[in-house]
């Protein structure tokens, strides 16, 4: 969640050697240069918007207003997605890309040819389920229900 930016800094002052020298305007632009805009900065507070692997609240995140999500799987994790869902693992919450682009990139850290998922965002939204835009190009959920999740075709 947020942290006050000067207990971030003497946190990292105190505890990390090597980070003597940051300060809040090294902050501010790593905020304002993050090509992903993974974190936000509000009223001398800061916070990661995804990929935290700890509990925090993210409903004051705006709500998706978007059509299709796209996720990237393994060959081999395909069948167990389309039967079961899209559920968190290693994070709190299941990481979603705007694009097949920014899908194919975040499936290729894992593999070399990742299968995308085409999710129907706009009916998992229209039934109630929560999704929010966490980045420039990225979404985050509880969980996705197998009815939104189909291969994409190519």
């Amino acid at each position: 969640g947020w942290v006050d930016i000067g207990e971030l800094l003497d946190a990292l002052h105190i505890g990390r050697s090597g980070f003597h020298w940051l300060r809040e305007e090294h902050l501010v632009a790593m905020v304002e240069t993050d090509p992903k805009g993974r974190y936000q900065i509000d009223g001398g507070m800061i916070r990661a918007t995804y990929g935290h692997t700890v509990d925090v609240t993210l409903d004051d995140l705006p709500i998706a207003d978007v059509d299709v999500l796209y996720y990237p799987v393994t060959e081999e994790e395909l069948e167990f997605v389309l039967e079961s869902g899209l559920h968190p693992s290693d994070r709190k919450k299941v990481h979603l890309s705007g694009t097949i682009e920014k899908a194919m990139e975040a499936g290729k850290v894992r593999t070399e040819n990742p299968v995308i998922l085409k999710i129907d965002a706009k009916s998992a939204i229209k039934d109630g389920l929560k999704i929010y835009k966490a980045g420039k190009d990225v979404y985050v959920a509880d969980s996705i229900d197998k009815k939104y999740i189909s291969k994409l075709e190519e």
